[in-house]
């Protein structure tokens, strides 16, 4: 198995135990109602937040004890957290200069075209809308390259017609890069069009484990299934 977690920590209403696997190129989601535990998984599992337990496995490495950076994963949460003072080219060259590292050019180039940011380059982050400031995002995270990439709630606050592109381009990332994908949501349409597996929480415990494979029809039938589900965990 590529990437393995078994991690827990006592949290204020529950204690969070969970296992979770994912193989290369994967995109995995965890889903649940909010305060079930989904985000402080992605931060104990990106370094962030310390735990009681945590035995990580990245391609049979133990990476439990690293600190954040060493790990190659990247965690991208609800805000950007771009760089407002700088454009969108500084923005997505960082993590190369972070690095210390030359610029990978094949790689900008790459990220650049996928994201269609290339107009956006010169222009400064604060002028972004939010769709254009998510993209800048993920093209920046994937210029780290990491070789798990952690989204908390990516299509939040975004109007419909730019989630649906945005799915677009989150489902090109794992094959386009050899990049895995952890994606935390609370909504379970959303975690059924991108995932291979989904994972269902419930307070700090995977209550099931299912891995969609869909076509339209099959997709609403399945949503109809776990659409109450994730209703009685709440």
């Amino acid at each position: 198995m590529f990437f393995k977690a078994h991690i827990k920590k006592r949290l204020t209403d529950f204690d969070l135990d969970i296992s979770i696997e994912i193989d290369k190129e994967e995109y995995t989601a965890i889903l649940g109602p909010s305060g079930a535990g989904k985000s402080m998984t992605l931060k104990i599992i990106a370094g962030i937040e310390p735990s009681e337990y945590q035995y990580i496995l990245l391609e049979d490495i133990n990476i439990s004890e690293l600190p954040p950076e060493k790990r190659k994963i990247v965690y991208l949460t609800q805000k950007d957290s771009l760089f407002p003072h700088m454009n969108v080219f500084e923005n997505i060259v960082f993590p190369f200069i972070a690095r210390g590292v030359k610029i990978d050019q094949n790689l900008l180039d790459k990220v650049i075209d996928t994201f269609k940011i290339r107009p956006l380059l010169h222009r400064l982050t604060k002028h972004l809308s939010g769709g254009e400031a998510r993209r800048v995002a993920l093209a920046r995270a994937i210029c780290a390259k990491p070789k798990v990439l952690l989204l908390d709630e990516p299509l939040s606050f975004l109007d419909f017609h730019i989630r649906l592109e945005l799915i677009d381009f989150l489902k090109k990332i794992p094959q386009a890069y050899g990049t895995s994908i952890i994606h935390v949501t609370h909504d379970p349409i959303e975690a059924c069009l991108l995932s291979h597996r989904i994972y269902i929480l419930k307070r700090g415990k995977i209550a099931s484990c299912i891995k969609p494979n869909l076509d339209s029809a099959q997709l609403i039938n399945i949503v109809s299934k776990i659409s109450p589900l994730i209703e009685a965990l709440k």
